[in-house]
């Protein structure tokens, strides 16, 4: 699909995950933000997400993990945006953002993205895009006072972070 420079797209989001995050998050935080910035870019933003999600900035439908996706995305959409590879073949065009580390054997899907260089390289590809945050969002730091803490968007508990203290 050839989309013109410069046209407003209808994106929508695929995420099997409610928002907005309340208090952990992290994919749930970067799709939230990637919404909002591309929203006041001009795009129409519907997020495909779990029930009780609310969100002010774009259209909120509910993702149907027993139903055909193709199914539940809306026919003007241009450019469907995924958080998991899917399990059947999209008639729309789309996009995985791969957040984590898949196991070694899984196939992936021919349309991931990274977050990172070193995380694409990690699952033989060169695709990658860094993750998008809205540090309006937090705090602001200051750089010359004693810090003893630092922020992880992630869960620090988890080994697989390779976070130790």
């Amino acid at each position: 699909m050839f989309i013109q420079k410069n046209r407003k797209l209808h994106i929508l989001i695929v995420a099997p995950f409610k928002i907005p995050a309340i208090l952990y998050g992290g994919t749930e935080r970067v799709i939230w933000d990637l919404g909002k910035c591309l929203s006041d870019l001009g795009h129409q933003i519907t997020y495909l997400v779990s029930k009780g999600s609310v969100c002010g900035f774009a259209n909120v439908l509910f993702y149907d993990a027993n139903q055909s996706l193709n199914l539940q995305i809306p026919e003007d959409v241009d450019l469907v945006h995924l958080q998991f590879s899917p399990n059947e073949e999209l008639k729309k065009p789309y996009l995985v953002t791969i957040h984590g580390n898949i196991p070694f054997g899984i196939k992936l899907d021919k349309q991931c993205v990274f977050l990172s260089e070193n995380h694409a390289e990690r699952h033989g590809s060169q695709q990658f895009v860094y993750n998008g945050l809205d540090w309006n969002n937090y705090p602001k730091i200051d750089l010359k006072s004693k810090r003893d803490s630092f922020h992880f968007l992630a869960n620090a508990a988890w080994k697989v972070k390779n976070l130790k203290g």
